[in-house]
């Protein structure tokens, strides 16, 4: 039986309160304003915008713009920027308080080359001073804001400077950091290391998340309640499953496991998501983004493969509605279902 926790784990960035422990990492074309609201409603403590480039915000190029969409009914929100020119992140972060952010992050660990390549992710992160003037510049630029940053261990397993960095990080007055248990060099290979990502919780006073193969709420409870970290962040294991998160928060919250979602209850939640999708974008371009939550939420059926070959088909909200018809009239896996693989925006 899970033991329960000493107390309810209350989790602030400054003077902002987090719902809870359990936050959604920022996910390239995955985390708008829809999926936000769901994710929101299922206990995330914080949910953030995908990765935005600064200078862009900068610029008010248009498409950057509108990633920065904060409805007000979802709350606590946050925005994330990459960018690694001090002014340039300081006049971003002011445009995002601006449009409703009530937190400002910085990607330091996105492990990807066109990110990497013009010194921002996990390449300004080598550097820990240059690292700490972006991010000072941007606490004095909002300063009742909290500014937070995303990281990973270190670049590769010689260079491992994530305590170091979070104290720098510390010392201009970030509020909050989250480590990824991964260096640059694996990328999203191998599984993440979490006693190093303990190190950087005991390397500062101010809270750190966990970040990395976040998937078992029993693992993320002993994890929060041993000390190792402060919450921890889900990515890609919550893709097609947005009762995982309801699962760590209610495990955190109560000492008590909550049952999976049955395949009926997550059909239902899916088509719930893609018509919020279809009000937020328009149908069209709605079910282009939708084709990959139907086709992840499907898996756990019999007949999936022949089902998800069928999604790219997928142009109109009644073709949606087929195919969820199709998946629950073959029924579940004896065997249940699994998370997606995916590779890109966790960084």
């Amino acid at each position: 039986m899970a033991l329960a926790p000493a107390a309810a784990p209350t989790l602030r960035a400054g003077a902002l309160t987090l719902r809870s422990p359990v936050l959604v990492a920022p996910m390239a074309g995955i985390t708008d304003a829809p999926f936000r609201e769901i994710a929101a409603e299922m206990g995330a403590g914080l949910v953030t915008t995908e990765m935005v480039a600064a200078e862009a915000v900068v610029r008010s190029q248009e498409a950057s713009i509108k990633l920065l969409d904060f409805p007000p009914e979802v709350k606590p929100v946050a925005a994330q920027l990459v960018g690694s020119d001090p002014g340039v992140m300081a006049e971003a972060a002011q445009v995002c308080v601006e449009r409703g952010a009530m937190a400002v992050d910085v990607n330091l660990g996105c492990p990807v080359r066109k990110v990497v390549g013009i010194g921002n992710g996990a390449a300004l992160a080598r550097d820990v001073h240059r690292t700490a003037a972006v991010l000072g510049a941007m606490v004095e630029a909002v300063p009742d804001t909290p500014i937070t940053a995303k990281m990973r261990l270190g670049w590769d397993n010689q260079t491992i400077n994530a305590p170091e960095l979070a104290r720098a990080l510390q010392d201009v007055g970030v509020r909050l950091v989250t480590v990824h248990g991964r260096t640059r060099c694996q990328a999203y290979e191998g599984w993440a290391d979490w006693e190093q990502i303990a190190r950087v919780k005991q390397a500062v006073d101010i809270p750190v998340l966990g970040s990395g193969d976040v998937r078992d709420p029993e693992a993320v409870a002993e994890r929060v309640e041993r000390g190792d970290v402060d919450g921890v962040v889900v990515a890609r294991g919550m893709l097609g499953n947005f009762w995982l998160v309801r699962q760590m928060e209610h495990r955190l919250r109560t000492g008590e496991p909550l049952p999976d979602q049955s395949f009926e209850d997550r059909v239902a939640l899916t088509r719930r998501h893609v018509r919020a999708l279809c009000d937020y974008y328009g149908e069209r371009r709605a079910m282009r983004i939708g084709r990959k939550y139907v086709a992840w939420t499907i898996k756990g059926c019999n007949g999936a493969a022949r089902l998800r070959s069928m999604v790219q088909d997928m142009v109109s909200s009644e073709r949606m509605e087929e195919l969820f018809d199709l998946a629950l009239a073959s029924g579940q896996r004896p065997e249940g279902w699994f998370a997606p693989v995916f590779t890109s925006g966790e960084g």
